[in-house]
């Protein structure tokens, strides 16, 4: 939470702004890698900017949290407030999703001022909103390969006519290769992949990942806008 950066940039004579949000991220994991050097990028923009710590909500659940930055209100007001509600017509829990949200996010109001907005891996924005923009929603990297591509439900992208552009940047754990596990786990081949199942959650969790940078990507340089988060 405390490493989200606002970024403005000018463009073709029309003021953008981009929204990147790093969740748990925390300047005390962040800081010892900008002094090593492994975060240039990140190393300009505070240069040219300003930074600092922020303050949070508690309890700190991802979903609530998020919610909160997108309305600027709190819980009790836009109505999410963990990562799983009950399920009123089918018993049990059910994860939140944008229906549950009881106020407008600004992605809401931008795009009722007429401002194109995009919106990306946000946590509870599935479904995807029909707003003047695209919407990637937060089920996008969890979306499962099939026989001729992966596999999109209803839902996952606004507008519905971008899944299949859009669809192709989809990264899957299987298609990672050793070198780019082994950046990470330097001695990745030692470990005993039968009695430690360790590695494989990482390479879920660095294929989401990647699969959010690539599509976020995309949507910025395919899609028009004003404002990106």
């Amino acid at each position: 939470f405390s490493a989200r950066r606002w970024v403005t940039m000018q463009s073709g004579g029309s003021r953008k702004l981009l929204l990147i949000g790093w969740d748990g991220a925390d300047w005390a994991h962040i800081n010892p890698m900008l002094e090593r050097g492994l975060l240039p990028n990140l190393k300009a923009f505070m240069e040219a900017g300003t930074t600092g710590n922020l303050a949070t909500l508690g309890p700190m659940l991802s979903p609530m949290l998020w919610n909160s930055v997108a309305t600027g209100k709190y819980a009790y007001k836009h109505g999410i407030y963990g990562f799983t509600e009950p399920d009123r017509f089918h018993g049990g829990a059910r994860p939140f999703s944008s229906y549950s949200r009881k106020t407008k996010a600004i992605w809401n109001m931008l795009s009722q001022r007429g401002m194109r907005t995009n919106v990306v891996n946000w946590w509870a924005s599935h479904p995807a909103e029909p707003i003047d923009g695209c919407v990637v929603s937060n089920l996008y990297a969890g979306i499962k390969a099939g026989r001729d591509g992966p596999i999109i439900p209803k839902g996952v992208i606004h507008p519905e006519d971008r899944r299949e552009s859009l669809g192709r940047f989809k990264v899957f754990p299987q298609e990672l290769t050793a070198e780019q596990i082994c950046a990470f786990i330097p001695l990745a081949e030692r470990i005993n992949q039968e009695e430690d199942a360790r590695l494989d959650t990482f390479a879920t969790v660095f294929a989401e990942t990647l699969t959010t940078h690539a599509v976020a990507t995309a949507v910025m340089e395919q899609e028009p806008w004003d404002v990106m988060a």
